[in-house]
């Protein structure tokens, strides 16, 4: 009866012709005419304005602060191309993945970039709200260096091999680079969890380890020291690393703050693959840091890893799958589709060709 009344009064007013109304009662109508339209703008203005706050501010989560991982993020930011594309953005920066990955399934971030596309397969097997929208590098950025006595891929069987964890990327990496190059990783050699970089970096220099992978910018400084490179690894391994991810919720709801950071972050991968003195004047603008005879000759290390356009590298991404399911890691009957979701990413390239800013 309640609903019906208050229908019924907004009706009448609706309904009052002009020419009716007296000097006498037109005071009297016009403040139920006033009360209706401020009722009818509210109701409009309020979920418009709400949406497109939430759509404007975005919180993005980052494990590393390298150059490798982080240019193409930072050359966006300094160039102003989130904010060409309506977007205010919010970096954030936690050590690890899986602080990384807690923080975007709580929903404090709404992207996340994550080093190693197999740990967002692996948490959206186990049945978690996670999604990959788009890779930062298709291949392998890490180098294998040698302590000053190990110089060549040969000598590294019978040998100790740091790693940064059992079941980490390093770990993943190490054991298919070995394997291709016909040395069994179980039985050839030992790979043995050190953890980060700079615990690496000295196992390698006290000769605890016999050879180690390392980023960019950690081989290009350990060089200097006079440590070898045994290989690069981005050579030969076409497997993903750096990857974008997000929640289904996201998708959903903000499929337009979703295309609209993709192309921004597309854009600023574009300068990052094809302007490497601008680029890196970008990256030091936005915060990274580094000496710049590190940062310039890290670069050649990485720049052909990256992905041009953010495509996600599907057969790499299988073999990984493959070789979950081979471990056990992952159920057999998981498939890609379930963890991959491009289709965000396919409207902000059709958008940029379009557009003349991505090449067809």
């Amino acid at each position: 009866m309640g609903d019906r009344k208050g229908a019924g009064r907004l009706m009448v007013v609706d309904e009052i012709q002009p020419e009716v109304i007296t000097r006498r009662n037109r005071s009297c109508i016009a403040l139920p005419r006033l009360r209706s339209l401020l009722i009818a703008l509210v109701c409009i203005a309020i979920p418009y304005s709400s949406i497109a706050q939430e759509k404007k501010n975005v919180r993005v989560v980052f494990t590393s602060l390298a150059w490798n991982s982080e240019l193409p993020f930072r050359v966006a930011l300094a160039r102003g191309l989130f904010k060409a594309q309506g977007l205010e953005i919010q970096p954030i920066f936690v050590r690890g993945g899986p602080a990384a990955m807690a923080a975007l399934l709580s929903g404090e971030v709404d992207f996340a970039e994550i080093g190693g596309a197999q740990a967002v397969m692996r948490t959206r097997a186990r049945g978690t709200d996670v999604t990959m929208i788009g890779l930062i590098s298709n291949t392998v950025s890490y180098q294998l260096l040698g302590n000053k006595s190990t110089r060549g891929l040969e000598e590294l069987r019978g040998k100790i091999l740091g790693v940064t964890g059992a079941g980490a990327f390093s770990d993943f990496a190490m054991r298919t680079f070995l394997r291709r190059r016909g040395i069994d990783p179980d039985k050839d050699v030992t790979l043995r969890a050190i953890g980060g970089s700079a615990l690496r970096a000295a196992a390698l220099e006290k000769g605890l380890v016999a050879a180690a992978p390392f980023a960019p910018e950690d081989t290009v400084r350990l060089m200097r020291l006079g440590f070898p490179m045994i290989a690069n690894l981005g050579d030969s391994l076409n497997i993903p690393q750096g990857v974008i991810a997000t929640r289904s919720d996201v998708l959903e709801k903000y499929p337009e703050m979703t295309k609209r950071f993709l192309k921004a972050l597309i854009l600023g991968m574009q300068v990052t693959k094809t302007n490497k003195a601008e680029a890196i004047k970008a990256g030091y603008e936005s915060g990274l840091q580094g000496e710049p005879e590190v940062v310039n000759h890290a670069y050649d290390l990485y720049a052909t890893t990256l992905s041009s356009d953010l495509a996600v590298n599907v057969p790499g991404m299988q073999f990984m799958l493959d070789e979950d399911k081979r471990s056990g890691l992952v159920d057999s009957k998981f498939t890609l589709d379930r963890v991959i979701n491009d289709r965000p990413l396919k409207r902000a390239q059709d958008e940029l060709k379009a557009e003349g800013r991505l090449k067809p």
